[in-house]
């Protein structure tokens, strides 16, 4: 079997299959081996300019995963051998032997569970996924509407499409009153959401990597290769973040009451969003909160002696404040009426 030959389809060559072809699992390939020998492939690459990579491997149908090319450079650096190759050997395994070129990027997350499910359970998995897509699609956009809105642009506008989703959600989460004033904290924010994207698909990658020993075993180079790049990544986000005050333990910009109900609501009106003014209303005058606020008030008047020049005083403070009141009352009322007014006009007209 060894001496086997065939022609490769670039260079014509009659050449032995086992030690001048990469296996194949595709099922165009008779043989099980591809068709352009491994000499005419890595002369197709030049490995300063990654798209003749990804170019060759759209010709011979194979998967670009980011972090397996990574860990796979590391690999070819420690054991001095070839880089395509090493990453060809990897995406052979049977965690990506079925993946072709549409795959390409974050496909971890495209495995099934099940390799034969029955037709109802198929139907219904097909359902839960486009419900599932359904709502991450929502949060996407809602993240998505929120960032730009507070950035005045999107920073993630030529990412995967897959990876926007958990990018945008990670941001929200960083995009304070100090980051957003702060011309050089907020693209350090945006590069260290990246880099937590960059790590989750190194885990991703480690994960399928370790499912049996015989995975782990062939494989134990470009884990040890994934583990030290997963290494130098956190140490350069734990870095960025101790040096521009980003993390909890470095926040050099803390606010006091920005926690609180109020500080949170400052902070979304100062940020355009509308709806806090309505949800403050709904909070405030909530059946909870004024609960809270009658055992307080109670509590209070328990602990305080009164004397009846107190209660003089705290009469004519009340008189003042109910007549405070009574005027705005009367004066808003006037508003909603003229805008009632206004209202139906326009109304009236269909505008």
């Amino acid at each position: 079997m060894g001496d086997t030959k065939k022609t490769c389809a670039s260079c014509k060559r009659n050449i032995t299959i086992s030690s001048n072809f990469y296996k194949s699992y595709s099922k165009f390939d008779a043989d099980n081996h591809m068709q352009i020998c491994r000499k005419c492939l890595r002369e197709s690459i030049d490995y300063n300019n990654i798209q003749t990579v990804k170019d060759t491997l759209t010709q011979i149908n194979r998967p670009y995963i980011h972090s397996i090319w990574i860990s796979s450079s590391e690999e070819a650096k420690n054991k001095n051998q070839d880089h395509f190759g090493l990453y060809i050997k990897t995406i052979q395994m049977k965690d990506f032997r079925d993946l072709t070129w549409k795959d390409s990027d974050d496909v971890e997350a495209t495995k099934k569970a099940s390799s034969s499910p029955t037709p109802s359970k198929e139907k219904e998995s097909v359902n839960d996924e486009l419900k599932i897509e359904q709502i991450e699609s929502e949060l996407q956009d809602n993240n998505r509407l929120d960032v730009i809105k507070m950035l005045g642009y999107d920073p993630f506008e030529f990412e995967n499409d897959r990876d926007r989703r958990h990018l945008y959600n990670k941001l929200v989460d960083f995009l304070d009153e100090g980051t957003l004033e702060d011309g050089f904290k907020l693209p350090t924010v945006i590069e260290i959401v990246k880099t937590f994207n960059q790590l989750d698909k190194i885990n991703n990658t480690i994960s399928n990597m370790t499912t049996d020993v015989q995975s782990l075993t062939t494989n134990a180079g470009t884990i040890k290769s994934l583990i030290d790049a997963k290494d130098k990544l956190y140490k350069s986000v734990l870095a960025l973040a101790k040096d521009n005050g980003i993390s909890v333990n470095h926040n050099n910009n803390k606010s006091k009451g920005s926690g609180t109900l109020s500080g949170i609501i400052k902070q979304l009106q100062e940020k355009g969003f509308e709806e806090s003014s309505v949800n403050l209303f709904d909070i405030e005058t909530c059946a909870g909160m004024s609960q809270v606020a009658d055992i307080s008030n109670e509590s209070i008047f328990k602990q305080l002696q009164f004397d009846e020049n107190d209660y003089s005083a705290m009469l004519i403070e009340q008189r003042e404040i109910i007549g405070d009141l009574s005027g705005k009352v009367t004066k808003y009322e006037e508003e909603i009426r003229v805008l009632k007014k206004e209202l139906l006009k326009l109304t009236e007209k269909n505008i």
